[in-house]
């Protein structure tokens, strides 16, 4: 492998960009693949002597970068999609130079504009970092899976969100005290929204999608659903049922059409996606000649998503780069949450009295729903005597289930607002 002389500027060192400079200081990254670094810059106080660096400048202000050309690789690990990762990244590949970042909101937020620069100014990006941390995925998509037509793409893409749910269901607490759980142990942040409500999730799906489909996935096109709303009491049932619910990203094509949806769903326990738990990732390619092809690995931390960082400087490092003529970006028209197809997992709290189960089945008939299982729970409330029904159903539309529910919850036996989870079934 014939390597040349690499300049890199790192922007950023937080709790990744100190995992890339313990990289390269540990494993002889400078010496084995002839990478120098050039610049650090860091709000942080850095001591100088203990990196090791004699050659490197040291700016507080990452803008700074904007002034500074020696250098050959920019590493983005900053974070944001606007301000000045947004400038630094810019102005690199405006330059004719490369960068390499883990900034995923930046990537799925500017995907088209990115891309316009990088084929004018024949620049590159890459960002392995910025999807599952330590699962090489965007290198599977870009080289293994490049001969291979993608069928499908759908995994956990949120660790944080899969340990709540993990230790939800194992410890049988509720949804609040794993929640405190995971901050404490620095899993979820102060403000967990961005993982919990599903954010996160979908700007990896936007990036997953766009390489294995060849298309620009705008943010706003993805149906994004979290898992803030998961009651205990459906996780129970779920595993009753021979279910696992586990926080999706899905995409797929069909007759033109982009499925891009992020949801909580029922995934059937010997499925391999079900049995991935606590922190970890995991992501599915289906494509006609590999057919499923199974990855895991540590979503996040220094480690993981250091060597990631790491493996796109270094291949950007060889001499030949490897180019790849693709073809013309697809524009396929994105389906609606109610055009899915489906089974559904649906949990109803009722008075106990005749003509409860006849008065649900009624409205399924009437919007072409048929049951598949249903179980029934005993319950006593101060007020009146009350049950809980669990029903799964074959495959509906969204459309005549989000119909049929309307009806059920305006029934007069209905205690509460119907709970529903969507049931995936990956065969």
């Amino acid at each position: 492998m014939s390597l040349k002389k690499t300049k890199i500027a790192i922007a950023g060192i937080g709790t990744v960009g100190s995992g890339v400079i313990q990289l390269i200081k540990k494993n002889s990254i400078q010496k084995n693949f002839g990478i120098e670094v050039t610049a650090i810059a860091s709000r942080r106080k850095l001591k100088k002597a203990n990196l090791g660096f004699s050659s490197t400048n040291f700016f507080n202000d990452a803008e700074r970068l904007i002034n500074f050309d020696n250098y050959d690789i920019l590493v983005e690990l900053i974070g944001g999609d606007e301000g000045i990762p947004k400038k630094i990244v810019f102005d690199a590949l405006k330059k004719g130079k490369s960068v390499v970042t883990a900034n995923k909101a930046l990537v799925s937020k500017h995907w088209k504009k990115l891309n316009e620069i990088t084929k004018k100014k024949k620049s590159e990006i890459k960002y392995e970092a910025a999807v599952a941390g330590g699962i090489p995925i965007i290198k599977v998509l870009n080289d293994f899976l490049i001969s291979n037509k993608i069928k499908k793409i759908y995994g956990i893409l949120n660790g944080t969100s899969n340990f709540i749910l993990t230790n939800m269901l194992y410890s049988k607490s509720k949804f609040e005290k794993i929640l405190e759980e995971a901050q404490q142990l620095g899993y979820a942040e102060a403000d967990p929204s961005f993982d919990i409500d599903g954010v996160d999730t979908s700007h990896k799906l936007a990036i997953l999608s766009s390489l294995a489909f060849n298309i620009n996935c705008d943010l706003k096109s993805i149906y994004v659903e979290g898992i803030r709303n998961i009651d205990l009491t459906d996780l129970l049932y779920a595993d009753e049922l021979g279910y696992k619910i586990k926080l999706l990203g899905i995409a797929q094509v069909r007759q033109k059409q982009i499925i891009n949806f992020v949801y909580p769903c029922l995934v059937g326990q010997n499925e391999l996606i079900s049995k991935v738990d606590g922190v970890f990732n995991a992501i599915v390619i289906e494509s006609d000649f590999c057919k499923k092809s199974f990855f895991q690995g540590e979503g996040a931390g220094s480690q993981p998503t250091a060597t990631s960082v790491l493996s796109d400087i270094i291949d950007l490092s060889i001499k030949e780069p490897k180019e790849k003529l693709k073809p013309k970006v697809k524009i396929l028209k994105n389906i609606n949450i109610l055009d899915r197809s489906g089974s559904f997992y649906l949990r109803f709290s009722t008075i106990d009295q005749p003509g409860v189960i006849s008065g649900i089945t009624n409205e399924f008939k009437k919007n072409n729903i048929s049951m598949k299982t249903m179980l029934q729970k005993d319950g006593v409330s101060k007020e009146k005597k009350c049950v809980t029904i669990v029903i799964t159903t074959h495959t509906c539309n969204e459309n005549d289930m989000m119909k049929a529910l309307k009806k059920i919850n305006n029934l007069k036996f209905v205690l509460k607002k119907t709970a529903y989870i969507r049931i995936e079934n990956f065969k």
